[in-house]
């Protein structure tokens, strides 16, 4: 049996943040995963967030179809099988086997979009109000207390990159952000070829923070060392967090962007194959020009990558994810 090159660690940032900051730098460098303690969410907001998410999962496919995606839109429901994340990587594979809703937040005060695209993902959410009157205000509530702890963390990151601790500060004051609910449901049939419940990929953005379900496995991380697959654990009250590209990019590959999915339950299994996550996707301003930091340069000055804008690279993205995929009603 191959032994693992990584590990993905549990961090406690509720300490002396310049410490916090070290610890994650040193992780980063490895593997763009970690899981975080004393993160300071309350538990009757995402507990409340949470059931009322697994509620809507367990409405009618109508009532759930009444506020699905639009062509164009980043956000409202996306039935089973209508994206396929590995082909953000220009992977090819069928659609993902889960389905999820999504939702972003209101355009901020005084800030005027770009252009259209950037004004796409600031669209307003589209509810099920008549079918579940609960769950818009559980998910503003709780995409509030991500935003703030998004930006704690980004204050950790600046501090283990050794600059100041607002570096990031006005280059994410005014960036779209996604939160979303993951059904992954039972799986009665087999699925086809080459087919999990979410394709390898790597987030786009700054960082990722996932709320996932307790016992229920199948999220993994690649070890390229190895070329493995790592089993990430679910650890009651700890967050998940990952970088995304966004970052992977502004640290010169200094941090990690990590390929990682969510494989098929044990074919056969007699437990219920059903798991829910809600991620939170924080990225930089649209407009923001992302190029190496200051601190991240290589030994002699070597850059990895060229300058991009924030707000098209996650556009890009997000389109290919859905471009051709098939959506299905059925499973």
């Amino acid at each position: 049996m191959t032994t693992p090159s990584i590990q993905v660690p549990t961090i406690d940032i509720d300490r002396d943040p310049v410490r916090v900051g070290a610890e994650i730098d040193e992780t980063l460098r490895s593997v763009g995963f970690f899981q975080i303690v004393g993160h300071g969410v309350p538990d009757v907001v995402a507990d409340r967030c949470w059931q009322l998410t697994r509620a809507y999962f367990d409405l009618p496919l109508e009532d759930k179809l009444a506020v699905e995606r639009r062509e164009g839109s980043h956000y409202g429901y996306f039935p089973i099988a209508a994206e396929s994340l590995a082909q953000s990587l220009d992977a090819k594979a069928p659609g993902d086997l889960k389905e999820s809703l999504n939702a972003g937040r209101p355009l901020p005060a005084g800030h005027l979009p770009a252009d259209a695209a950037e004004a796409a993902l600031f669209e307003a959410p589209r509810w099920p109000d008549a079918s579940l009157p609960g769950l818009r205000p559980a998910w503003e509530a709780y995409l509030a207390e991500m935003t703030v702890l998004s930006e704690r963390l980004l204050s950790i990151f600046a501090l283990g990159l050794g600059l100041d601790a607002a570096y990031f500060a006005d280059k994410v004051d005014v960036a779209p952000v996604s939160q979303r609910a993951i059904n992954y449901p039972e799986q009665a049939l087999p699925p086809e070829a080459g087919q999990l419940r979410a394709g390898a990929h790597t987030d786009y953005g700054t960082l990722t923070i996932l709320r996932q379900e307790l016992g229920r496995g199948g999220l993994q991380v690649h070890d390229g060392a190895t070329d493995s697959w790592i089993d990430i654990p679910s650890t009651d009250g700890a967050l998940v967090i990952n970088i995304g590209d966004l970052m992977a990019r502004w640290t010169n590959d200094r941090w990690t962007s990590t390929l990682h999915r969510v494989v098929n339950p044990d074919a056969g299994s007699r437990m219920s194959n059903r798991r829910q996550s809600m991620p939170f996707f924080h990225n930089a301003n649209y407009s923001q020009l992302v190029e190496c930091l200051p601190t991240c340069a290589g030994p002699n000055g070597e850059l990895r990558y060229e300058p991009v804008l924030a707000g098209p690279h996650l556009a890009a993205k997000a389109a290919k994810a859905v471009s051709g995929v098939t959506r299905s009603t059925s499973r």
